[in-house]
């Protein structure tokens, strides 16, 4: 009798697992991730990204010189939006660095905007000067054949707005 007795308790206990298991396994199950802004065991500051410069605004609003980037070298995740981020205003881009010819120089507004680009010397002569007014984007091919080897400074101001970038001619 008590032998028939546990029979019975294990028999209710196997169709007891087997009814949980049948909801877990063919019920729907509305589980969303959620992923992080940035993952960092993507980041990888070597990788190189060879899209041309499209802004993007990631999810911790800062500004990317494309998506290729901010997902590979930043570890972004999400990108808010196509553009420069409101928070920025302007972003400054150029290639190559080092130079030894052209250099090729972008700016891309989130909004309108003026604009001045100035490349100084290490003595604080100025190189090169252009003004553009009331513009959503700015490109320009710089010819810095003429200038000497070494250390220059980019400098673009737009209203109060000043970014300053290191510029490495051969």
């Amino acid at each position: 009798m008590i032998l028939i007795n546990k029979y019975r308790r294990l028999k209710d206990l196997k169709a007891f697992i087997t009814v949980i298991g049948i909801i877990l396994f063919h019920s729907q199950v509305d589980a969303q991730i959620i992923q992080p802004c940035i993952d960092s065991m993507r980041i990888n500051k070597y990788f190189q990204c060879y899209a041309p410069f499209m802004p993007v605004c990631g999810c911790n609003n800062v500004t990317y010189r494309n998506d290729c980037e901010s997902y590979n070298v930043y570890g972004v995740n999400i990108i808010n939006s196509v553009g420069v981020c409101k928070n920025d205003m302007f972003y400054l881009d150029f290639y190559p660095n080092p130079c030894t010819e052209n250099l090729n120089i972008s700016v891309e507004f989130y909004e309108q905007g003026n604009l001045s680009v100035q490349i100084f010397d290490t003595y604080g002569k100025l190189m090169f000067y252009s003004h553009r007014g009331m513009t959503k984007r700015y490109d320009d091919l710089i010819s810095v054949g003429g200038f000497k080897a070494g250390l220059y400074v980019i400098i673009v101001i737009s209203g109060d707005v000043m970014k300053a970038k290191k510029l490495m001619v051969k």
